[in-house]
């Protein structure tokens, strides 16, 4: 599956009419989730360097998506580290790069990467994410918004065999 993903109007990362969020539309490549960002000035925590939480946010939900893709099935956060290699300048365009490690039943395990357009390397991380059931996948999609171009994740009665808690 390749391609844009949906995005929604409440989420804090990707919701539209959010006004303190971040407006991003994460995309599908090469079996890898990934986003291009800018950061604004109001990113920042010192002057002039994005705040931690605004890189860890950013990795979080691409690595989130990254099983998704794989199960068809959202996952939540269950454990997540990231390790900062050097500050992240504001107003500089960042690239996330995401995927998936490992999925089972029980749980996934996916890597992510903050890198900017030269290749240098910002951040790593790694989380750990739970299935959510497919009664709960089908009630976010409803919520989700899909343009022409944006990839139809979910579909009722589709899918893998049934996820156990």
């Amino acid at each position: 599956m390749e391609g844009l993903l949906p995005y929604s109007h409440w989420c804090y990362v990707c919701g539209r009419d959010n006004p303190i969020g971040f407006k991003v539309v994460f995309r599908s490549e090469g079996g890898r989730i990934k986003l291009e960002y800018t950061p604004e000035l109001h990113r920042q925590g010192y002057l002039g360097v994005v705040h931690g939480g605004v890189i860890s946010t950013l990795l979080d939900e691409a690595m989130g998506w990254a099983p998704t893709l794989v199960r068809k099935r959202f996952f939540v956060t269950g454990e997540l580290t990231i390790r900062y290699i050097k500050p992240f300048p504001v107003e500089k365009t960042m690239v996330i790069e995401a995927w998936a490690e490992k999925v089972t039943n029980r749980m996934a395990i996916a890597r992510g990467e903050l890198k900017d357009r030269e290749g240098g390397l910002y951040a790593k991380a790694q989380g750990k994410y739970l299935p959510m059931s497919l009664d709960e996948t089908m009630a976010i999609d409803r919520l989700l918004i899909y343009e022409p171009q944006t990839l139809r994740i979910f579909q009722e009665g589709q899918g893998d065999a049934p996820l156990k808690r």
